[in-house]
């Protein structure tokens, strides 16, 4: 048995929300919904407006909220592949399909131009919706809501399939991609918790056009600045944020931005993406008996296509587009190569906002999965063996992910309580060592069984302490070694001079991001100001023109 609560705290702007349900309904609103003792289902007409902050609870007992923060462990990207069918203008074209799979039942490897590739999951042709959310996507929900961050981004070249991988047709249950299915899972998940549990998720949209963030759900703000968190954390500064309480609230919010986002004809593709589009989805939970609270952040990328210029027909604006694309995808692929070579101490993630904004799903906190979609036809066995030479080479990055818990006043005080305890003991370990110290100086023997094994103290005290720094500090600070190779605990002078360092070249960084985002702006208008001297000018021409052959 369990019920499951909506809670709302903010004021219901579009809709009045503390009136009843229709009678003939089941529930009845109150600020609080209380479904039967079954699997509830989501209704939209009692849920507040998209504007308003909302949270939903659930009570029982899950163990969602058992995890604690742990040392980062080593994740591998997680990389699928999924071929499309020939499409009417590759069959019209005389194409032949040129990639093989094996006849067993192995679903990870394909062969072209024979060459082999393997990757965690190769998807057919004929693989459905269904199939490719549930291998490839799925398991991140309940990754998110344990308080993992999580990234899905689409590549490819330029009608491969990303947008219907990643969107498909929101509305019908049987073609709708990754997106829409992985928002129902969240809810479905939420609501069907065994814990006391509150939960806030709010969403974002926006797009990077010819290097530029662009916000889809306001579409006043054109050029958005990458910036970084106290934890060095990359964010869009600016970006809207709705919060939301039911997969229709997600799903307006999609279809508001998708009517706001760029797309153009090419020779390739009628409906072609002329930006990259990120909708992240933002989910902070709290335990209501301890207090312990979670954070998962969940990106989901659609990927512009890769696109050779000949086979496109780009020209005008079309040609700039593609050459943007073609440049942030390079960056992109720079960051894998670095990220795959290992050797590497350098990162290029500042060559484009593309690669700032994914920073933390490449080499980073995330959980990330690329699909990576390729078309099966020899008019494109170039650039399908690109796309897979890219997700080979991503299949060998690794990230380091943690959970993002926010520790209580009460797990605070009973750390504390423990590092106490372990003084404790070691000041007294240190008088009887005194003690010991003062009868050898004074020519006393000291039986073996009365000395106190150092080495055994040495190793118990300073492992815990160890693990509880990397605990409280997210794993993030440095532990140099002594010279006898033992670890010890960092110089605090010399740690708080670096960390000062650190923060102020960080804060240069910043400063100049803003600078730069600045004078694009300023760039921007001394542009239009030409285009309208320009025709002036023109406009001025043809007066004198007419003028002159009266």
């Amino acid at each position: 048995m369990f019920h499951v609560q909506v809670v709302i705290t903010g004021l219901l702007a579009r809709r009045s929300g503390l009136c009843s349900a229709k009678s003939n309904d089941r529930h009845r609103f109150s600020g609080t919904l209380r479904p039967e003792p079954r699997r509830p289902s989501i209704h939209p007409s009692i849920y507040p407006s998209t504007q308003q902050s909302t949270v939903a609870r659930s009570s029982s007992s899950s163990s969602t909220m058992s995890a604690i923060r742990e040392i980062p462990a080593e994740d591998s990207i997680k990389v699928v592949c999924r071929f499309r069918p020939l499409n009417d203008s590759e069959e019209l074209a005389g194409s032949r399909f040129v990639v093989k799979f094996p006849t067993g039942p192995e679903e990870n490897c394909l062969s072209i131009g024979g060459k082999v590739y393997l990757f965690d999951k190769v998807f057919k042709p004929n693989a459905t919706q269904e199939k490719v959310y549930n291998e490839a996507a799925k398991s991140i929900v309940s990754d998110v809501l344990a308080g993992y961050n999580g990234t899905i981004f689409a590549y490819g070249q330029t009608s491969s399939g990303k947008t219907h991988t990643m969107e498909g047709v929101i509305g019908d249950p049987a073609k709708q991609g990754i997106i829409p299915r992985i928002v129902n899972d969240i809810f479905n998940h939420i609501f069907t918790m065994e814990m006391n549990i509150e939960f806030h998720i709010k969403v974002s949209y926006y797009e990077i056009y010819m290097d530029k963030i662009r916000d889809l759900l306001d579409v006043s703000k054109v050029n958005l600045s990458v910036h970084e968190d106290k934890n060095r954390v990359p964010y869009v500064k600016g970006a809207t944020e709705r919060f939301v309480s039911s997969p229709e609230d997600v799903f307006e919010v999609i279809e508001e931005g998708k009517s706001n986002r760029h797309i153009a004809v090419t020779n390739m593709n009628e409906h072609s993406s002329r930006s990259h589009s990120v909708f992240l989805i933002n989910v902070k939970q709290e335990n209501m008996e301890n207090e312990k609270k979670l954070s998962g952040k969940l990106y989901l990328v659609d990927l512009a296509g890769s696109e050779k210029v000949s086979k496109t027909g780009a020209e005008g604006t079309v040609l700039d587009e593609a050459k943007n694309i073609n440049k942030s995808l390079s960056a992109l692929g720079n960051v894998i190569s670095a990220l795959a070579d290992g050797n590497k101490t350098h990162i290029p993630y500042r060559d484009s906002k593309l690669t700032r904004i994914l920073q933390e799903s490449l080499g980073g906190n995330a959980r990330t999965t690329i699909v990576i979609c390729c078309s099966p036809a020899s008019f494109n066995e170039s650039e399908t063996k690109s796309t897979l030479d890219f997700g080979r080479r991503a299949k060998t990055v690794k990230n380091v992910v943690c959970v993002n818990e926010e520790l209580t006043a009460e797990e605070w005080k009973r750390r504390y309580e423990r590092e106490k305890e372990k003084n404790t003991k070691l000041k007294g370990k240190i008088e009887m060592l005194e003690a010991e110290l003062a009868r050898w100086r004074a020519g006393e023997t000291v039986n073996v069984e009365e000395q106190l094994d150092l080495q055994q103290d040495a190793m118990e005290a300073s492992t815990p302490n160890v693990e509880a720094l990397l605990l409280v500090q997210g794993g993030d600070l440095p532990v140099p070694a002594t010279p006898g190779g033992a670890p010890g605990l960092p110089l605090s002078a010399e740690r708080d001079t670096l960390e000062g360092e650190r923060e102020r070249l960080y804060q240069q960084l910043d400063e100049k991001d803003e600078e730069i985002n600045q004078q694009s702006q300023y760039v921007e208008k001394l542009k239009e100001q030409i285009i309208d001297q320009e025709e002036l000018i023109a406009n001025t021409r043809r007066d004198y023109e007419n003028l002159q052959s009266r």
